[in-house]
């Protein structure tokens, strides 16, 4: 029996209907159409593992491009590639590298100090904010059954000698684990916080890896669509219509849903699925997405280097509470990042407010002028990943019932509906590229093995 895949645009004026025919599937050996929903690290690496092994895949992209949440902009006003979205390979990653080193793309290892600005606007080494961090990761490799973040500090550091420990734990969750430290996993943060491997940048842009991963699957005879906002899904066992916003239809056996898990926990569903798979909705809300907010300050001149030579991040108790320089480059670039409740506290603020913020902050630490600050800059860019449609959000965080939820996420919905992404991986890399990548990786593994 011939399978047949229809593109159907409703809305043509003529009426026509275009379809694609796929061959008949083998007895020893079915390949299916597949379509993957979502065309970021995720959904990119799934379609170029299922058209490595001869599978008929079609990737269905809502924004104008590929990448989701790594975008790079290339752009006249910066000097070089900057990150709109995700920056760093933290650690040594083994599928995040091994698909560097194949596209041949160049990563390098982050460089510089640590560094803090108190209240009282005075410069502290990094020493200063991490004393009895050795005694935390002692407590957190004594607990046995998991718990939130703040009552593993009231039980453990409530103490006011602990005060500043507390401080900077809740500053590392928050801002970069963007998570709420009364929901958030403190055996998971262990997990991570153990992780000491180096840090790098990809210095001619991040989305060099989406490029590869895209290459790979046209080479492969992928089908990638942008531009194409999935707002609804029909299954049933082995067959899948996706509906899309402006009416087109695309029928396949299976599908795999990639969309940042910000999409999945919206209060007003983005995509319906018919027959409702609510265990599954309920669930994804779950685990922890969290928000954030990033600056890109390009300036004339590292004027900080004037303040505090080598320095590669900074803290400070000011609107944008962290920083960082481009070091081991001299590429004068400083980036600013409110995750967490700070910046939960500028989600309604548009992006002049936000910038104005960004220069009062800087004129605070550095003790210039705004003005000043302000002349020295030479481009910017806001990127609030909060308020992006197709991504609401930043990167997910692990809560106590996130391990949970992973499971379920692992099975697919009868063999027909997977769902893969960084939200979705369990391991000691979570809301990275990696996590996504691996997910990808695992849930294609799953699907050829239910065959």
């Amino acid at each position: 029996m011939i399978f047949l895949t229809v593109h159907r645009n409703l809305n043509t004026k003529l009426n026509i209907e275009v379809f694609t025919f796929a061959f008949p599937q083998s007895m020893n050996g079915s390949k299916h159409d597949i379509i993957v929903v979502g065309g970021g690290a995720a959904g990119l690496m799934a379609a170029s593992e299922l058209l490595k092994q001869g599978n008929r895949v079609t990737i269905l992209e809502a924004n104008d491009r590929l990448g989701g949440r790594i975008h790079t902009i290339r752009d006249a006003a910066f000097k070089r590639p900057v990150e709109r979205g995700c920056e760093f390979v933290h650690g040594n990653l083994p599928l995040t590298v091994q698909l560097l080193k194949e596209g041949n793309i160049e990563y390098k290892p982050v460089r510089g100090t640590m560094g803090r600005v108190g209240n009282d606007g005075e410069w502290k080494t990094q020493d200063d904010f991490t004393v009895g961090w050795k005694e935390l990761i002692e407590h957190m490799n004594e607990v046995r059954d998991d718990v939130t973040v703040d009552e593993f500090l009231q039980r453990n550091f409530s103490d006011d000698k602990y005060k500043q420990l507390r401080t900077s734990v809740l500053r590392f969750a928050e801002g970069f684990d963007l998570a709420d430290t009364s929901k958030a996993s403190v055996l998971a943060l262990r997990e991570e916080w153990m992780e000491e491997d180096e840090q790098y940048r990809v210095p001619g842009g991040n989305d060099q890896l989406i490029h590869y991963l895209e290459k790979k699957c046209r080479e492969a005879r992928g089908v990638i669509h942008t531009s194409i906002i999935v707002t609804a899904i029909n299954w049933k066992r082995n067959e899948v219509t996706v509906v899309t916003e402006n009416g087109q239809t695309y029928y396949g056996n299976k599908v795999i849903v990639t969309v940042p898990l910000g999409v999945l926990q919206a209060e007003v569903p983005v995509i319906n699925f018919q027959p409702a798979i609510n265990e599954y909705v309920d669930a994804a809300k779950k685990i922890g997405f969290g928000s954030v907010v990033k600056i890109l300050f390009q300036f004339k001149e590292s004027f900080w280097e004037g303040k505090k030579k080598n320095i590669g991040f900074l803290f400070a108790e000011t609107p944008i509470p962290t920083w960082w320089t481009q070091l081991p480059s001299d590429y004068p670039l400083l980036t600013g990042w409110a995750g967490g409740r700070q910046a939960w506290a500028l989600e309604e603020k548009d992006d002049s407010s936000i910038h104005q913020l960004a220069l009062q902050s800087l004129s605070t630490i550095f003790k210039k002028a705004i003005g000043e600050v302000e002349g020295l800059l030479t481009a910017s860019h806001i990127a609030n990943w909060r308020n992006d449609r197709f991504s609401k959000g930043g990167y997910s965080y692990s809560t106590v019932e996130s391990v949970k939820v992973q499971e379920l996420f692992s099975t697919p919905i009868h063999d027909t509906i997977y769902f893969a992404g960084e939200a979705f991986y369990n391991g000691p890399s979570p809301g990275t590229v990696e996590a996504a990548l691996v997910s990808a990786k695992n849930v294609v593994e799953r699907m050829m093995d239910d065959e």
